[in-house]
């Protein structure tokens, strides 16, 4: 059985080159079992070329499979025969500096309100009023969050003051 497409196959192609790691990314952050992760990529590449939509923009591709990705993980996780294990071998970080597993676990620890917005900002380069709009909170609240989940990542990997990585200030 074939599944109806409004997509061809190269524009399908292309999308999933371009946006399977971030997907990926934001699930196995999500559900931590790389396993999962795998099957909700594909879940959300599949609502993709079922759904019945047409994109304004890249930015707004983007936007929906974020949003997509991030709803699936919640179903697996609302679901029974889902046993909540962390597999932390599994998960990948990215290796550019020392501390980076120790990180990203800590992020990946971190309450779900205050994960999303970090990983849309520091690694996918959302600016605030767009995680805002993704997350459906006002943008003061993801400036908040993103505040407070930088002082406990500062706490919990035992930063002092000058020992804290120094980063560009962002205007947002």
């Amino acid at each position: 059985m074939s599944i109806p497409s409004l997509r061809t196959d190269e524009e399908i192609t292309s999308v999933y080159n371009r946006y399977v790691d971030t997907v990926y990314r934001i699930a196995l952050m999500i559900l931590k079992c790389r396993a999962e992760a795998e099957d909700v990529t594909s879940t959300v590449f599949i609502k993709l070329i079922t759904a019945e939509i047409s994109f304004a923009s890249d930015e707004h591709l983007k936007a929906w499979l974020i949003v997509t990705a991030q709803n699936t993980c919640k179903d697996v996780l609302k679901s029974r025969w889902f046993s909540k294990r962390i597999d932390y071998d599994s998960i990948e970080e990215p290796s550019y500096f020392p501390k980076a597993r120790e990180i990203w676990e800590e992020i990946v620890a971190l309450d779900e309100k205050y994960k999303m917005p970090i990983y849309l900002h520091y690694y996918e380069g959302y600016k605030t009023e767009e995680i805002a709009k993704m997350l459906k909170v006002n943008h003061a609240t993801v400036r908040t969050r993103l505040r407070t989940a930088k002082k406990k990542l500062k706490l919990l990997l035992g930063f002092g003051e000058e020992e804290a990585p120094h980063e560009p200030k962002r205007y947002c």
